[in-house]
């Protein structure tokens, strides 16, 4: 990826990301509808880094105030939607081990780690949290331009008066099953991408 800017380099990292979701989800049995949810997810993080780096650097928003108003008709929760996926740190290189994922989230370190890169996140808070998801589900320890700043704890007067919290529905985590033996013509596949990978992705 030498010769081109950082914000290529980050969008070719998603792209790569998604395409290596597409490829690997039918091997360990991932069904449709999660792969679907993960592919969109990754999708409105590339175009939001797009959009970031096209409008240059901006501050945060402030958080609101008041609620926002509930929707007039609420959609249905549809069978589609039985599976979510893990929130755990590093779940998506945990998903797919030995898949181009990794070889994406080395190259990801590699532009973290550059002083240029760090200098533009650090001017960037709109773009520092957008980074932060991707990093955590990949499993890489944000650098200091990405961590948050310690918020002091306030103290709280102490309630007597103690009212059960509502129970939230149980959500069901989709675990990936042993991947399958590829066939001669999928190694062989496989193999190319490895060598010459510039032929397959952006």
């Amino acid at each position: 990826m030498s010769g081109l800017t950082i914000s290529q380099r980050l969008c070719r990292i998603v792209v790569s990301l998604s395409q290596s979701l597409n490829i690997y989800a039918p091997r360990v049995k991932m069904p449709v509808s999660l792969c679907q949810t993960i592919s969109r997810r990754l999708t409105r993080l590339m175009d939001r880094l797009r959009v970031l780096m096209a409008r240059g650097p901006m501050p945060v928003r402030p958080k609101r105030t008041t609620p926002r108003n509930p929707p007039k008709n609420p959609k249905p929760t549809s069978q589609s939607e039985e599976f979510y996926p893990p929130t755990n740190f590093g779940w998506l290189a945990f998903m797919f081990p030995g898949s181009d994922i990794s070889a994406m989230r080395s190259h990801l370190c590699i532009l973290l780690d550059e002083p240029e890169t760090q200098s533009l996140i650090t001017g960037h808070p709109m773009l520092a949290r957008s980074l932060r998801p991707l990093c955590h589900m990949l499993g890489i320890k944000p650098p200091a331009c990405l961590k948050l700043p310690k918020k002091p704890r306030l103290k709280r007067a102490p309630s007597f008066t103690l009212t059960p919290a509502p129970k939230k529905p149980a959500r069901r985590i989709w675990r990936p099953a042993p991947p399958r033996v590829m066939t001669p013509a999928e190694a062989q596949l496989a193999a190319r991408q490895f060598f010459n990978p510039r032929d397959f992705y952006l």
